[in-house]
């Protein structure tokens, strides 16, 4: 299975309640909107089950920014980032569990770029099986 497999099932979720404002960190457009979120995926583990060698269940961590021009954008971001707990998202030729709340962190201020924002940071796991 494939990290991009799970990155597009994710924002396809994200989509329906922040429609046009989730994104892959390649994605951003410029200028942003004022409030967004940005997904990143990662294999993180593949398992083993203790009856065969072969590694057969894979564990994707996702971590989502929610950002926004003041800390109320970016809370009611991160709360809507947050509703992807419990869900089960599709991939072809896999079995996802419903997603895993992991983590999140309280706003932080960014401000590298010519507008100063603040991003709050959510952190989940799915695990994915062979269909």
């Amino acid at each position: 299975m494939s990290v991009r497999g799970v990155s597009s099932a994710v924002v396809s979720s994200l989509s329906s309640d922040l429609t046009g404002a989730v994104f892959l960190p390649w994605e951003v457009p410029t200028p942003a909107p004022s409030r967004y979120a940005v997904v990143w995926v990662a294999l993180s583990a593949r398992e083993r089950s203790r009856y065969s060698s072969a590694q057969i269940r894979d564990v994707f961590t996702v971590t989502v920014h929610s950002v926004g021009a003041d800390a109320n954008q970016c809370l009611w971001v991160q709360e809507r980032v947050n509703k992807l707990t419990g869900k089960t998202l599709t991939v072809a030729s896999r079995k996802l569990w419903p997603v895993e709340y992991i983590t999140g962190q309280p706003p932080g201020l960014d401000d590298d770029g010519p507008e100063p924002k603040l991003f709050a940071v959510s952190q989940f796991d799915i695990l994915s099986d062979p269909a």
